[in-house]
């Protein structure tokens, strides 16, 4: 191949590249904010927690109910638990749930979470759960939990009254 020939494939794939890149970045920006992938709202206050999620409930898990490992053969998966819910604190609940909820295995198969914002859910103990719903887990799938006693449900229930929200975090732009 002539060295004129090479120069202008290269010149014109360096062009498609960067015209699939720019066309990228605009398509997921909402003007001149900065793209990211990933802003997560601050759930390790508990003020903050009830205006992230659309449900939250205080309920004690009754029961693992199945298992499902990751497809791709990780050591986690998807624990399903039914919860009896004492107390709705926001969104309407049913009086039992089933949630799904996303855990580590041991090499002892005893199911791990890192996050101390999200303890693996445990038959026995009394929690704040927070989830959203999703029918591919029952009623829905756990995005908080925290296990609490009973004489934590004012505290819980002021801040759902109060919605406080939590400033956004570095790097998260303003309405995204």
């Amino acid at each position: 191949m002539s060295p004129k020939r090479t120069a202008g494939l290269v010149l014109a794939g360096t062009l498609v590249l960067g015209a699939t890149g720019w066309a990228a970045a605009e398509a997921f920006t909402d003007g001149p904010a900065p793209v990211h992938a990933l802003c997560l709202p601050d759930l390790s206050r508990d003020a903050y927690v009830p205006a992230a999620m659309s449900h939250l409930a205080y309920a004690t898990v009754e029961e693992t109910t199945g298992y499902d490992p990751d497809t791709d053969g990780g050591s986690g998966g998807i624990q399903r638990v039914r919860l009896r819910v004492l107390h709705t604190l926001k969104g309407e609940i049913p009086t039992t749930l089933t949630l799904g909820q996303g855990v580590g295995r041991d090499p002892q198969g005893h199911y791990t979470s890192h996050d101390p914002l999200y303890p693996v859910l445990t038959p026995g103990r009394t929690y704040v759960v927070g989830y959203a719903p999703d029918p591919a887990y029952g009623d829905g799938y756990a995005r908080y939990a925290k296990q609490e006693p009973e004489s934590a449900l004012p505290r819980w229930t002021a801040h759902v009254t109060t919605g406080a929200i939590a400033p956004l975090g570095e790097g998260c732009a303003e309405g995204g």
